[in-house]
């Protein structure tokens, strides 16, 4: 069962588009980067998206060779990867200090085959703070006005809303607060869903076995 109602600002912060920017950069770099079939999923793009254009299938396309060194795994927890950018051997300090580290998972449907999102998790130090980022990126022909809602263990956690769209791929984007946090760690199983319409939701299955240890390792791998 889907559930229709979530409360968007409960559980996620809704970042600025300034703090969106300084980490899209991050978050792009790792996704054209060239990861292998398990670690993403590439959509095939369309060209009309928004409002009363997104009624057709979603589908999702085979992985496309990237440009660029690919990033290293440095752990794997359930199906869950930590993985950061890859530094040439004479990376300097301040190289090594800035090297762009995500926890990612792929959600899929299993009534439709090829169908998912990919979730980026990372985390931004700005002003002395530390935030947890979360980010989605959805094929292109999803439903945008209704963003993704996520459900942890059947229970209505919040809804993320869309920032922006590229070619082959839409985002969306928010900062986790440390409610959303604990019910993962505690969570057995989660669900995100996209829509295609309004009210016609696509369940994606998100294995939070070993997220804990995930973001365990992810601290580690940013010291």
């Amino acid at each position: 069962m889907i559930s229709s109602v979530f409360n968007t600002n409960k559980f996620f912060n809704i970042v600025s588009d300034n703090k969106n920017k300084i980490l899209l950069a991050g978050a792009v770099a790792l996704l054209t980067s060239a990861l292998s079939a398990e670690s993403f999923a590439q959509q095939k793009p369309i060209r009309k998206f928004g409002p009363g254009q997104n009624n057709a299938p979603v589908k999702v396309g085979p992985p496309q060779p990237q440009q660029g060194p690919k990033p290293t795994i440095i752990s794997r927890h359930g199906k869950w990867v930590v993985q950061c950018d890859t530094l040439p051997k004479s990376a300097t300090p301040e190289q090594i200090k800035n090297r762009g580290c995500a926890v990612i998972q792929i959600a899929q449907s299993k009534k439709q085959k090829g169908v998912g999102v990919s979730l980026i998790i990372g985390k931004l130090t700005q002003g002395g703070k530390t935030a947890t980022m979360m980010r989605v990126m959805a094929p292109i022909g999803v439903f945008l006005p209704t963003g993704i809602a996520l459900e942890i263990d059947g229970q209505a956690v919040g809804r993320v809303p869309f920032t922006r769209c590229l070619p082959q791929t839409c985002m969306a984007f928010a900062e986790a607060r440390k409610e959303t946090l604990a019910k993962m760690r505690k969570g057995h199983k989660g669900n995100f869903i996209i829509y295609q319409a309004p009210g016609v939701g696509i369940p994606l299955d998100l294995d939070l076995t070993g997220f804990t240890a995930a973001m365990t390792a992810l601290d580690k791998a940013m010291k």
